[in-house]
């Protein structure tokens, strides 16, 4: 089945290049719009699947935008491309009903795989945004991680050990050591898996890939990390349910 995306860029050439890296997915069938009172029209003629939305449009607010798509078009994912990650910037859009938000400036964005996720029922946050978010509740957990101390964490939560980290970023294993102790710190933990339930808390992990194995599958908003802090078995596996749009956690019993 193809997926209709309607892509909002007030920029010609970045319309075009976004088009352009869409176009490898023969599913994908991309409309454009320039302005917000366009963007608005279209969603509500062509009923995309997925916005791609400039947050910074010159007619009128991005979250205004978002909003008035969604009352309209309810069901779409809209994916926020931003110059901005502050606080403000992202609860705004977070708040207007955005599933994604997304910085221009990012050296790993992958748009297409962002999509599949937000169509998937993800939300997807760029850390540095996530982080400005988890800095704005104040007190103890003021953490501010950096972008590689999330990277780290992340693969903690796949149940990855400190050497199998370090092969798949290619850093020594001291160095992983180094950025897990400072992410554990920073969060007021007192070990790598308290570490990654109060990130996950605080919605800076997104869900991690489901096991091949022959294990129903979890939920697309769920988290799988291995509370035993050695390499990942099946039955070191817990789910717990992420909820980052509302940067809360609803615990459930583990899953047998």
């Amino acid at each position: 089945m193809s997926t209709r995306i309607l892509v909002v860029e007030s920029h010609r050439l970045v319309r075009q290049g976004i088009r352009s890296e869409l176009s490898d997915h023969e599913r994908f069938v991309v409309t454009e719009a320039s302005t917000g009172l366009d963007a608005i029209a279209a969603a509500s003629e062509q009923r995309p699947d997925v916005v791609v939305l400039d947050f910074d449009l010159p007619d009128r607010p991005g979250a205004e935008v978002c909003a008035a798509i969604l009352d309209r078009h309810p069901s779409a994912a809209i994916i926020v491309l931003s110059e901005h990650g502050d606080e403000a910037s992202v609860r705004a859009a977070l708040d207007a009903g955005a599933r994604a938000y997304l910085l221009r400036n990012a050296d790993d964005v992958d748009l297409p795989r962002t999509i599949e996720r937000a169509l998937a029922g993800e939300s997807v946050i760029d850390p540095r945004a996530a982080a400005a978010l988890l800095s704005s509740r104040g007190g103890a957990q003021q953490a501010k991680l950096s972008n590689q101390e999330l990277k780290v964490l992340r693969l903690v939560a796949e149940g990855l050990t400190n050497p199998e980290i370090g092969a798949r970023l290619h850093l020594s294993r001291h160095t992983v050591k180094e950025y897990v102790s400072h992410a554990i710190h920073k969060l007021e933990a007192t070990n790598r898996i308290e570490a990654v339930r109060k990130a996950t808390a605080l919605g800076l992990i997104e869900g991690v890939a489901p096991s091949s194995d022959d294990k129903p599958a979890p939920r697309p908003d769920t988290l799988m990390y291995n509370e035993s802090g050695g390499p990942a078995r099946r039955a070191d596996l817990k789910v717990t349910p992420l909820k980052i749009d509302k940067l809360v956690v609803n615990p459930e019993p583990p899953q047998e």
